[in-house]
């Protein structure tokens, strides 16, 4: 077993029960105590688990979530050109659905301010950055306000969404592979993602390079989608 695939596992279990032990982690996966102590102290230093005497506990995953601001600092060059690429996309009287990424957002930027068009994004920026442009109506779905992702979720903001059709929807996630297909680090906003998904006639995912074969715990879309 790769190492990825092990700390994967061990965050899901952590995530299951709460706390384990390094010996009960490691009679579950089928390695080594030293493997496992291995494996907990490199989760700590990236922020994934708390490291505690004897084992090790889960972190709400709503604080794995990269802050927003953070997020649009990386990979500028290419959000910029993949979002220039998507707002090209969208043509006068579309019915567009938007996503929380930073990609995105990105996209929103580089709309034509003459189109008209109708926009629904839960992001909170990226609502903002539309409202700049005057000939563009915006919806924002109703819900709970996640501060980390600076955007709105829940079932009552899912619900809006199906109530609504697209032509295009402009979505983003954490990682892409093969094997796992789209996924991201949190499920706090997967009920909108696919809510989005399922109401538009076309999905387009706005992924730069360092998306490519990640594999996140929570999948969020198969290739079928």
């Amino acid at each position: 077993m790769i190492p990825k695939e092990r700390r994967d596992q061990i965050l899901a279990l952590l995530e299951a029960h709460g706390y384990m032990t390094v010996e009960q982690l490691a009679d579950n996966i089928y390695v080594s105590v030293p493997t496992i102590r291995r494996d907990l102290n490199t989760l700590a230093k990236e922020g994934m688990i708390r490291r505690v005497h004897g084992g090790a506990s889960h972190i709400n995953t709503e604080y794995l979530e990269w802050p927003f601001d953070q997020r649009n600092r990386v990979q500028l060059d290419e959000k910029r050109r993949i979002g220039k690429a998507a707002a090209e996309m969208v043509v006068d009287g579309d019915h567009i659905f938007i996503d929380s990424g930073s990609t995105c957002y990105y996209m929103v930027r580089y709309l034509d301010s003459s189109l008209k068009i109708t926009a629904l994004t839960n992001c909170i920026p990226t609502l903002q950055e539309l409202s700049r442009k005057p000939n563009i109506t915006v919806e924002c779905p109703c819900g709970e306000y996640i501060a980390s992702l600076v955007s709105v979720t829940g079932s009552e903001s899912a619900g809006y969404i199906r109530s609504r059709h697209a032509r295009i929807y402009f979505a983003s996630v954490s990682g892409i592979d093969a094997e796992v297909g789209f996924s991201d680090r949190t499920n706090m906003v997967t009920p909108i993602k696919q809510a989005m998904q399922k109401s538009a006639d076309l999905t387009y995912l706005l992924l730069d390079h360092s998306k490519v074969f990640q594999k996140n715990y929570y999948r969020v879309f198969d290739f079928c989608d």
